[in-house]
């Protein structure tokens, strides 16, 4: 299951999805929008922005998606993303794995948070006071995701 929403989202919803009896362990990542600063102590961050390319972002996590289903043995996987105006403590992103053993879960979890930071077609925006700001991708995100190359590739 992949999904982008404008509205925040419940957990619980999406774990009454993923949740089965074959499942020995269930994986997650959430994403939520920290109070950064940005210049100084009196301009921080009041929400961000998420803008996307709603098809080209819902075939890449696809993608994704499924390299993460034909490399670890998953019972199932979903990746819900938000998009729009985001306020500080609000969810972003939501990965969650299941497998029966733990390894796959969690391995394939990461894999797919690396992945969906740098392949993905969102843009944030930090929006301060007076103004909005582009956050630009890290260079340790692009490290993250180009180890899991070899793991991907080796098929």
């Amino acid at each position: 299951m992949i999904k982008i929403l404008k509205k925040n989202f419940s957990i619980d919803e999406y774990y009454e999805k993923i949740k089965s009896n074959e499942n020995g362990a269930i994986s997650f990542f959430l994403g939520t929008v920290r109070q950064d600063l940005f210049d100084n102590e009196t301009n921080k961050i009041e929400s961000i922005f998420l803008e996307c390319y709603r098809d080209l972002a819902i075939k890449q996590l696809e993608q994704i998606r499924k390299e993460a289903l034909k490399t670890w043995k998953l019972n199932n996987c979903l990746i819900i993303h938000r998009e729009g105006s985001i306020n500080i403590g609000e969810k972003i992103v939501l990965v969650m794995t299941s497998s029966s053993h733990r390894e796959d879960s969690i391995r394939s979890n990461e894999f797919i948070i690396d992945r969906l930071k740098v392949e993905a077609a969102f843009w944030k925006f930090k929006i301060l006071k007076n103004q909005s700001k582009i956050i630009e991708q890290k260079e340790k995100d692009i490290e993250k995701s180009l180890k899991w190359s070899d793991i991907v590739n080796e098929e």
